[in-house]
């Protein structure tokens, strides 16, 4: 019996290198995780502030604290489409104190509306004023 020695091979692939590359990494993944980690705007811990410095004495319930953010959202909402609406007119990315002014006009109603543009005109001077001090 002759005995052959032939070989049998079989040709194994290797298994691909990891590529060390940043390109393979998916962008909007990384995008979409930071955008669902983003928390809901709240006024809360602000409109406790606002209440220590009126009356240290006062108390708010919890509905009374969520409803009070509610609104406080709200009118925020409100500005802000009404200042996005003024800036979208005037095509200029940077807001001026009448565009504030216009918005308020807008937005708040009645006596409110006096009163707010007051304390806005006052918050501006006090502004330039301590601005001009330094």
């Amino acid at each position: 019996m002759e005995f052959s020695s032939q070989e049998t091979y079989t040709k194994v692939e290797d298994e691909p290198i990891p590529s060390t590359s940043t390109h393979d990494f998916n962008t909007v993944e990384k995008i979409r995780r930071k955008k669902q980690r983003r928390e809901e705007l709240s006024f809360k811990p602000y409109i406790l502030r606002m209440k220590k410095t009126v009356n240290r004495d006062l108390q708010l319930s919890s509905n009374t604290l969520e409803d009070l953010d509610n609104l406080v959202k709200n009118v925020y909402k409100m500005y802000c489409s009404e200042l996005q609406l003024l800036s979208g007119h005037t095509k200029k990315k940077t807001l001026s104190a009448k565009d504030v002014e216009s918005a308020t006009k807008l937005c708040i109603p009645g006596k409110l509306k006096d009163k707010a543009m007051d304390c806005g005109k006052n918050c501006i001077q006090d502004l330039k004023s301590t601005q001009n001090a330094k």
